[in-house]
Parts: C-alpha cells; sequence; structure tokens
C-alpha cells in the first residue's frame, strides 16, 4: 500500500555541474537536468526504470514540456521529479504533457503564474497517458493573465486534465483558485470515440472501463465565482465527463481527498459519467454540493459533509439512477440563503430525460434526468437544516428506490432546526417524493414535515459529542446512520501529513517535517441491494477492494457464492422464497483480512413478505365466467359529447385497466359536517363469501380520497348494509397518491352477497377536510371463499383436529385424500388472529399456537376448491 518517497535529500546534486549527466544504478539511468525545457529530448532515451530529476530551483517558463515515453512499465515507471519535494518552482505558469505508460511525475510546485487552458494534461497530442500518476505537487494561485480577461465572462482554464486510462493523482495540493474551470477534470470523449483515420468509422468504446484514482489530495480556496458571469458554471473542483459521455464506463474513484473552501460553484464535485464511486472524503466549509449530475450506478460512501454553519454549503445532489448513497455523515450545513433549492442535506430532483443510459448507446441528453432504482441507506445528518429535500424545479417525475436507516438528529435549541422532510414547493414532497420506499429511518429534535411511516421519532436517542462529530446511543439508534468505520474527519493539521503535497501546510505555508510517503488509502466498499420481491431469487453485489477480505451471511435464508475474495469482485446474494405477509431484514457481512485496518462493511437485505393476493382467492377475476356485477350506482361520469368523450362508468372499476375509472362527485358539505354524504357503486358478488381481502386502487391524483365498505348478506336496501371499514371513525383515507397503479389492501373477515363502496371525494391526509368532491376509483378487487358450500360436511368428515383445549401445538390430521390450503384462526369478534398457507406430512400437519392468549376462537380450515369449514377451539395458558 505505500510507496516510499526515493529520496530526501540532495547531496548527491554537488557533483552535477553539467548541464546533463547521467549514472547507472542496477542498469537503470538517472538524468539530472537543470532546465525543464531539456526534458524533451530525453523522450526517446529513456527505458524503463529510468529518473529524470530537474534541479532545485525557480523557473518562470511557460512553455509546455513534454514528459512521454514509451517504455515504462508497472514494475519499472519512468520517472520525472525534483530534486527536492517542492524544492522545484515553477512560477510562470509552466505547462506539461505526460503522454506513454508508467509514468511518474513527482514532487513539483506550480507557485502562481498565468495558467493557460489546461495546465497539466495526460495526453502527449494523441499519445493519451495510461497507468500513470502525478504524486506530491502542488499547484497554487494560478491566475489567467489579465490581457486575456474578457468582461462579461470568468476566462476559464483547467489545472488537470485526466485523459488516457488507469492514471492516477495522489497527494496533491491545489490551492487558491480564482477563474473558472476544474482543478482536476476528466476528459471522456477520446475514451467513448477514439480517433480514427480520415474516412473510417467511429468505433464506440464507451463499455470499456476508464479507471482512474483520484486520492489523498487537498483542494483548498476555490474562490465563488460569480454566477452572472460566463463560465461560472464550469467552476467544479472536480468533475468526471459531460453531458454528451456520461454513458462511459469511467469506474473513477475520488477517495480520501480533503475539499476546504472549495466553493467555485455549487457543485464542488460533478459527477457526469458511470460507476464512478466517492469514499471516505471530507468535505468542510465547501460552499456546495457533491452532485450526481448525468451517469448512472454512482457510489458515495463514508464522507464527511462538514458545513461549520456557511450559508450554502450541503451534501448530496441527486440525479440518474441506480446509485448508492451510504454511510456518509453531513453535519451543520445551511442553506438558507445562497442556493437554497441545490445545496442541502440530501436532496432529490424530478427530471423526467432519458436516464442509466447504457455504455453501448449514444442516447444522451443534458436535460436533469429521471431518478430511479437508488439506495439511500444508513446516513447520518446533524443540525443541518433542510435534512431530506425535494426540489421540484426541474420537474416532478417521481424518484423511486429505497430510504432506509437514516438517522436525522438536531441539538436541543440548535438554530439550523428545520422539518426533516421538505421542498422548493409546499407540495414539492407530495408531488415528488411518496414512490420512493422509506423504512427504518429515524429523527430526533425537529418534526418530520410530512406523514410517512417509514420514519420514526426516537426521543430515546442520546448523542456524545466526540471531538466535532457526534456518536449515538440508546434506544431507536442501533443499526441506524452511518458507520464510518476506521474514517475520522480529516484535518488541516493532517495536510502535508498524508493529504496533499508533503511540502505545504493547510494555509500553503512551506514546511520541512512532511510526510512524503506515497499511501494508497486502504478501502473496501460493498454495493446496496434495493428492497426485494418474496420470491426466491439471486442479485449480484458488488465488492470493490484493495485488500483481502471475508464474507459471511448473518441469516438462513441468505446465502452468498464467495465467502472469500482479493480485490475488485461479484457476489452473487441469493434469498429463499418469503412465505410470511411481513417482511424480513438480514445482513451480509463483509470483513478486510489483509492490511493495517480492519475495514467492516455490512450489506442489509430487506425482502418484501409475501403479497396477500397470493394468500386468498380472486373473486372477481375478470374473467368469463366472473361471478361480479355492477347492482347499483348512485352516478357516473359520461358524456360522450364532450371532447374528447367522458366515459368514466362504474363498470370501469371491475375492468381489470387501471387506466380507466369511476368517477363521481359528491354533494357540498353540509353545516357541521366535513365529509358530505357520499355516492356509492353497490357489487353483487352473486353467492355468499367469506370475505378476506377487498384491495382499492385509485387514480394519480396527489391527494388521498375518503371512503367506507358496506357489507350485506341479505339485501340492497340501506337498512340491509353493515359497516366494514373504518373499523374505527368515520373514513378511510386512501394511501396510495400519486399512482394509478398501486393498490391500497385491507385484510377483513366478513360474510358478504352485497360489497356497498362510499366514496367522499379527495381529503388532506388528516382525513378531516375535503379538498374536492370528485371520486375516481379505478379498480376494486375482492378475495374470499363461498361461505356455503355441498362440500363443507365430506370436509368436516374427513378431518381430525387435536388436542382441543391446546397449548403449544394443534395438529390437523386428514383422514381421507382431502387437501388442505389455509388455516385461519379468528377471534369471537371476528378479528383475524393467524394466517398461515400449511402443508402437510404423512397426512399431518402442525400450527403453532403458544404465542395466542388464552380464550376461545374459531379455526377455518379451505381446501383447494374453496370449500372450507370453521371449528372451536381452546387456547390455554
Amino acid at each position: 500500500m505505500k510507496t516510499f518517497y526515493p529520496f530526501k535529500t540532495s547531496i548527491f546534486i554537488a557533483i552535477c555541474t553539467l548541464l546533463l549527466s547521467t549514472f547507472s544504478v542496477f542498469s537503470q539511468e538517472t538524468y539530472i537536468i537543470s532546465n525543464p525545457e531539456d526534458l524533451d529530448a530525453l523522450n526517446e532515451t529513456l527505458a524503463a526504470g529510468d529518473t529524470v530529476i530537474l534541479q532545485d530551483g525557480v523557473y518562470d517558463s511557460d512553455d509546455r514540456i513534454k514528459f512521454s515515453p514509451t517504455t515504462g512499465t508497472a514494475d519499472m515507471p519512468i520517472t520525472f521529479r525534483a530534486e527536492t519535494p517542492g524544492g522545484v518552482k515553477f512560477t510562470g505558469g509552466l505547462r506539461m504533457s505526460i503522454g506513454g505508460d508508467h509514468v511518474i511525475v513527482d514532487g513539483f510546485y506550480w507557485q502562481g503564474g498565468y495558467g493557460s487552458s489546461v495546465v497539466i494534461e495526460f495526453r502527449d497530442g494523441e499519445d493519451y497517458a495510461n497507468n500513470s500518476t502525478i504524486q506530491n505537487c502542488a499547484m497554487n494561485g494560478l491566475t489567467v493573465d489579465p490581457a486575456d480577461q474578457v468582461e462579461g465572462q470568468s476566462k476559464k482554464h483547467n489545472w488537470v486534465m485526466l485523459y488516457g486510462t488507469y492514471n492516477t493523482v495522489i497527494n496533491c495540493s491545489f490551492m487558491n483558485k480564482s477563474n473558472a474551470g476544474n482543478m482536476i477534470l476528466v476528459e471522456l470523449a477520446y475514451n467513448a470515440y477514439p480517433p480514427v483515420e480520415d474516412g473510417e468509422p467511429e468505433i464506440n468504446t464507451s463499455c470499456d472501463i476508464v479507471g482512474h484514482t483520484i486520492s489523498n489530495n487537498y483542494f483548498y480556496n476555490y474562490e465563488k465565482i460569480d454566477s452572472n458571469l460566463t463560465n461560472a458554471g464550469d467552476s467544479e473542483t472536480i468533475r468526471i465527463g459531460t453531458s454528451s459521455y456520461q454513458n462511459v464506463d469511467s469506474s473513477v474513484m475520488v477517495s480520501n481527498n480533503y475539499f476546504v473552501q472549495a466553493d467555485g460553484e455549487n457543485e464542488i464535485i460533478t459527477n457526469k459519467s458511470k460507476n464512478n464511486s466517492y469514499i471516505n472524503n471530507t468535505f468542510r466549509r465547501s460552499r456546495g454540493s457533491l452532485v450526481l449530475r448525468h451517469g448512472s450506478n454512482a457510489t458515495v460512501e463514508g464522507n464527511y459533509f462538514l458545513g461549520e454553519n456557511v450559508d450554502g454549503t450541503g451534501g448530496v445532489r441527486i440525479v440518474d439512477s441506480e446509485h448508492t448513497i451510504t454511510n456518509n455523515y453531513i453535519q451543520d450545513c445551511i442553506t438558507v440563503v445562497d442556493q437554497a433549492k441545490w445545496n442541502n442535506g440530501i436532496t432529490f430532483l424530478g427530471g423526467s430525460a432519458n436516464n442509466a443510459v447504457s455504455c453501448s448507446s449514444d442516447n444522451t441528453s443534458s436535460d436533469y434526468q429521471k431518478v430511479e432504482n437508488i439506495s439511500i441507506s444508513n446516513n447520518t445528518i446533524i443540525n443541518t437544516n433542510a435534512p431530506l429535500y425535494y426540489n421540484t424545479d426541474k420537474g416532478s417525475t417521481d424518484p423511486t428506490g429505497t430510504v432506509s436507516n437514516n438517522l436525522i438528529y438536531f441539538t436541543a435549541g440548535n438554530p439550523n432546526i428545520s422539518n426533516v422532510i421538505s421542498g422548493d414547493t409546499d407540495n414539492a414532497y407530495a408531488n415528488l417524493g411518496t414512490t420512493l420506499n422509506y423504512s427504518g429511518n429515524v429523527y430526533a429534535g425537529a418534526t418530520l414535515g410530512a406523514t410517512n411511516l417509514g420514519f420514526s421519532e426516537e426521543s430515546g436517542i442520546m448523542a456524545t459529542s466526540v471531538g466535532e462529530i457526534f456518536t449515538f446511543s440508546g434506544l431507536g439508534s442501533v443499526g441506524k446512520g452511518a458507520d464510518m468505520g476506521v474514517y475520522a474527519p480529516t484535518t488541516d493539521a493532517m495536510v502535508g501529513q498524508g493529504i496533499g503535497a508533503c511540502f505545504l501546510n493547510n494555509l500553503g505555508a512551506s514546511i520541512i517535517d512532511g510526510d512524503c510517503t506515497i499511501e494508497i488509502p486502504e478501502s473496501l466498499t460493498v454495493s446496496s441491494l434495493p428492497v426485494l420481491d418474496s420470491e426466491a431469487a439471486n442479485y449480484d453485489v458488488s465488492v470493490n477492494a484493495n485488500v483481502s477480505w471475508a464474507a459471511v451471511s448473518n441469516d438462513p435464508w441468505i446465502s452468498i457464492d464467495i465467502n472469500l475474495g482479493t480485490g475488485d469482485a461479484t457476489v452473487v446474494v441469493s434469498v429463499t422464497d418469503n412465505e410470511e405477509t411481513s417482511s424480513r431484514t438480514g445482513s451480509v457481512t463483509f470483513t478486510q483480512t489483509s492490511g493495517e485496518n480492519v475495514i467492516v462493511r455490512q450489506l442489509n437485505i430487506t425482502q418484501n413478505g409475501a403479497d396477500l393476493t397470493d394468500l386468498y382467492n380472486l373473486i372477481n377475476t375478470g374473467l368469463d365466467d366472473d361471478p361480479v356485477t355492477i347492482h347499483s350506482f348512485s352516478q357516473e361520469q359520461v358524456d360522450l359529447d364532450a371532447d374528447p368523450p367522458k366515459t368514466n362508468y362504474a363498470n370501469n372499476t371491475l375492468d381489470k385497466d387501471t387506466g380507466t375509472q369511476w368517477t363521481a362527485a359528491d354533494g357540498d358539505v353540509l353545516p357541521g359536517d366535513y365529509k358530505g354524504d357520499g355516492e356509492y357503486v353497490i357489487y353483487d358478488l352473486n353467492d355468499e363469501y367469506e370475505l378476506d381481502l377487498i384491495q382499492i386502487a385509485t387514480d394519480d391524483k396527489s391527494d388521498p380520497y375518503g371512503i367506507q365498505i358496506w357489507v350485506s348478506t341479505t339485501g340492497t336496501a340501506p337498512s340491509d348494509f353493515t359497516m366494514l371499514l373504518p373499523t374505527a371513525g368515520e373514513l378511510l383515507i386512501t394511501t396510495t397518491t400519486g399512482t394509478r397503479d398501486d393498490f391500497d389492501q385491507y385484510e377483513v373477515s366478513a360474510n358478504a352477497r352485497y360489497v356497498k363502496l362510499l366514496s367522499f371525494g379527495r381529503f388532506n391526509t388528516a382525513g378531516n377536510n375535503r379538498t374536492s368532491v370528485w371520486s375516481n376509483i379505478t379498480e376494486i378487487e375482492f378475495f374470499g371463499t363461498s361461505a356455503l358450500s355441498v362440500g363443507e360436511v365430506d370436509l368436516k368428515d374427513n378431518i381430525s383436529i387435536y388436542p382441543n383445549p391446546v397449548k403449544n401445538s394443534l395438529t390437523i390430521k386428514l383422514l381421507n385424500a382431502t387437501e388442505i390450503e389455509f388455516a385461519k384462526i379468528y377471534s369471537l369478534e371476528g378479528q383475524l388472529i393467524l394466517n398461515k398457507k400449511v402443508a402437510f406430512l404423512n397426512s399431518e400437519t402442525s400450527i403453532d399456537v403458544s404465542s395466542i392468549a388464552s380464550g376461545t376462537y374459531i379455526l377455518n380450515l379451505s381446501n383447494l376448491k374453496g370449500v372450507d369449514i370453521s371449528k372451536f377451539i381452546i387456547v390455554t395458558d
């Protein structure tokens, strides 16, 4: 992991009085030069393992020098270095082109001067560098010649441009930039389409991995560029790619860097390509965010965003898809005035352009893209005035994915206290945030700001200050928030001691006691999984590591195909069927087994429970022999003369098409009431059924609907019906707002021949204020079994149940060839206590009733033909 700087002093320079001299060490040549322009003449001479040393001094040249030997190898790179670290100062804006393979540029200091449009570039014409490195260098205060400035613009110049593949910028310092352009820019045009001969067709190589590393660097004081100036939007500290080449598989690693006052624009880092990783970086007082602007499958893990209460500071902004954002720590970020719509804790956007563009496609867009299948888990957001922010400025296409196990906390009296959930409009969350899957998130010290069952307020969380950050303990904190492992926030004192160039401190002053060891940080990261379906399946998980590791499943329903690995790997995670209706959680632990640290990463897995529709028999199937029909309705919206015609029939609720609907307008709210008298549809099930489940879908309005469900076994007069739902209060408020394809499900236990759906219009989520008289129901489905059956007697005669009373385990024995599918236990009040799909071995099965309270219950058994029986059982302690 470590490369030791190859010299400490310059005593060997004393013998070098000539312009150029050489000596041989183990058949490798060392060339000593006193003019940087002498480097060009050596390029064709240099062999693998050779070194070129530039004597210490101040050089004011603004020429471009070229270092592009072609014979370097991984074991024997060719090096161009300063006599002593920082002893060579370029004060005139010297430009450098780095070409060839396996070359190293080491120890130089660009101090002031007028930078060109590109100062350092990893190419010499079309000779792109590969597997090459610039290390332990510094660039400080390069600016643009005043003679080149144009009124109304910030003249753009980039300090380092990465071309080629697998190149590295490590332990360098980039300080005091005042013009537009990037400190580091990864250029991908030639990775997508390499040069070809005139007349030859282009070759798309976007799927080839680029693989650069940007690590252990220091970025300081990039002045905020006036947003009114031309080029102000090209002032990122690091940019990886462009909109046009967002489909390139760049796979760039940005790790262990330190950003302080990196203010250039409100995108500190801009991600504009695929499969990039941002691991263990510290951002301090930097007025902007890490922005996933284009390109999918980014990993953002283990970063500190420390705003220090500077306005305009933020965490992560999300555009495009398949991103994993986990184990990040965001504290004291403020967005009250400066760029408040864009820099928050975590900012969600709702663009609609083409997303997750395949590397083999060129169907890219510069617009804001759809956000789909993202995973935001185990992040800690502290004293940040907009922890989760929904920005509809670029559209309101609903993001999808999971938001789980995040911890949001405000200390008492903190001036940044705000709602956990907020947005750029009053309805931003309702318009943008409701289709994400939220689970296990906790918060304390503030109000949630929205209705969301995936968050719980936990007053038992205790925050303990450890230096400038907090650790958490107490009820509600276990498994929540960021696990930062061994990575602590980078501080100013670390600059020159493994962060940035070893010859400068955090303010750019020279030091002589710096640590010039080049150490590639040990890393182990694991991609995440979305919430899984209930069915058994296999899923690929990416492990990115430069160490050896071991993996172990912590749950019997989870298995993995690889238990030991070194470096990167794809681990196949397999899960079994979840046959219960409740979801379950489990994990796989990955542990570092080589190197100096012990990094532990946990892959948390949540699998949905079996859908209730898999447990019950659907009555209205939509097939030709469907028994369910519309008996009657109060009104339906039909106007064939309208343009377009309105055909919102009551029968649309049975057509298995969520694109159609029944629409009706209720009357005005009466004095002293809040809901009206409702409009209805009565369904005839064509027989008496024992209902188990009713599910309802509504249209895509942002407000929920207020409904009631009534049942009757005798007739359709109002007095024949008994209200089934809600079980308490006057209104059942639907939850599936903003979509037509999701159903609200209600488990019930009642006999019915007729079902009356009574709808009152749209309401607020509290259900106490109606916002619209119109009802729009797209589908209703009934599940259950026939209440009266000629096979019931036969079924009773073929079943034995014992013991009764029962204490722990109830046995069901089949006396003849009878097939039983479900066993349900109800209280005498009709409450469903247990619902189990049963399997028989040697004509017997057992049901565990040890957790059921003592009392008398009804056991209901049903066979595959829908025939069922009920028997009383007594459960004892």
